[in-house]
Parts: structure tokens; C-alpha cells; sequence
């Protein structure tokens, strides 16, 4: 298993046959697949994500945010959770065919009790300035290593991360990184997946 992790997150602006068609690409390259459609109900992201197993993405690639019962019932590969859920050990007990859970934190905090509770990994963020928190002040990279200094389970870092910046956001602590309009909106998704992963390597390498 490679050192550092590669989560590419949906948009929402993508219709599921496009969705699955780049899905079918890039997932032998990437970590996780997250499904992540808030302005989509819970029958029409249950519909998506049985498009996308038909249409032969792994179930182990496929993480989805938000419905802990889909992850149990179609034994994906992880549920990612928003940072406002309920204590961890309680969403355990109640869906225990979850393969792994993380949890969005904002904080070193945050980080902390989320592994306390049981957290597999947390997604911190945003790093850089990104066009998804247009006017919101980046967390930037002091604040990744006040995280990663207060936790051992692995950190992953979203917002704005490039190809170019990847090596700088893993030096200060993160064990990986989401992307998701720097995958889906270029022009050749999966050679956009390879350079992340070139760079995930050459730093692993270092």
C-alpha cells in the first residue's frame, strides 16, 4: 500500500454518467473515490453510487459522505463524515460493516477527539485558497503541522492543493491529500490523477 494517500472528491457538477466514465479511469490510481453530491437527495446519491458499482468501479474505491448506512449495506471503502456528526463510537455501533470512517476537522482539537473516538483518518483543510471557499481565509500550512503534531492517525489536507504544492503540504504533516476541481475539471483527468501521484511518489521516495 502506497505511503501517502490520494482521495479525489466529486463536485457536484457532474452528471453521474460522466462521473462514472472519468471514475472508471482514474480509481486503479487513487485511494478513494468520494461521493460527494449535497445538492442531490439520499435516494438520488443512492441511484449514483449503484450506477457506479454497475458500471464497475471497485466498491473499495468508493467512499461516500455522509450516509453511513450506504457505506455498511454496499461494503464500500469508507464513509467520510462532516465535522458537526455525533460521537464516533455511536455511528459504530449502530453501522458496524463500516470498513473505515474519517471525519472533516478544523483543528487540532477537533483532530484530537476524533481519534480519541476512533477516527481511521480526518480530512483538515482548506490549505491554500480555493474557488470552492471564495473569501474564507486558508488554515495554510503552520496550522497542518499544529494538527499533525498533535495526532498519529493520518491527516489528509484538502483546498487548493496543486501537483506543484504536494511536497510542502506532506512535509508539514499530512499523510496524503483530496482534490476536486484540479481532477475533474481538467482537460484529461487521468493525466491530471498521474501528476498527483508522481509527486505523491517522489516525496515517498525522498
Amino acid at each position: 500500500m502506497p505511503k501517502y494517500e490520494l482521495h479525489v472528491i466529486s463536485n457536484g457538477k457532474l452528471g453521474w454518467t460522466e462521473l462514472a466514465a472519468a471514475a472508471a479511469k482514474i480509481h486503479p490510481y487513487v485511494t478513494a473515490i468520494h461521493i460527494r453530491e449535497k445538492k442531490k437527495s439520499m435516494d438520488e446519491n443512492y441511484i449514483g453510487l449503484q450506477f457506479l458499482l454497475d458500471k464497475g468501479i471497485p466498491a473499495n474505491r468508493l467512499y461516500v459522505n455522509g450516509h453511513p448506512w450506504m457505506a455498511a449495506a454496499e461494503k464500500l471503502g469508507g464513509l467520510q463524515l462532516p465535522g458537526q456528526t455525533m460521537p464516533l463510537p455511536k455511528i459504530k455501533g449502530l453501522y458496524s460493516g463500516v470498513q473505515r470512517i474519517g471525519i472533516s476537522v478544523h483543528s487540532a482539537e477537533e483532530a484530537i477527539l476524533r481519534e480519541q473516538e476512533g477516527a481511521d483518518y480526518v480530512l483538515f483543510g482548506h490549505i491554500y485558497e480555493t474557488k470552492s471557499k471564495l473569501g474564507v481565509m486558508p488554515r495554510g500550512l503552520e496550522e497542518l503541522r499544529h494538527v499533525a503534531d498533535g495526532v498519529t492517525l493520518p491527516i489528509i489536507a484538502i483546498g487548493g492543493i496543486t501537483p506543484e504544492r504536494v511536497s510542502s503540504v506532506l512535509e508539514a504533516g499530512a499523510s496524503g491529500i483530496a482534490v476536486m476541481s484540479g481532477i475533474w475539471e481538467a482537460v484529461d483527468p487521468v493525466e491530471a490523477v498521474q501528476a498527483y501521484v508522481n509527486q505523491l511518489k517522489q516525496t515517498e521516495m525522498r
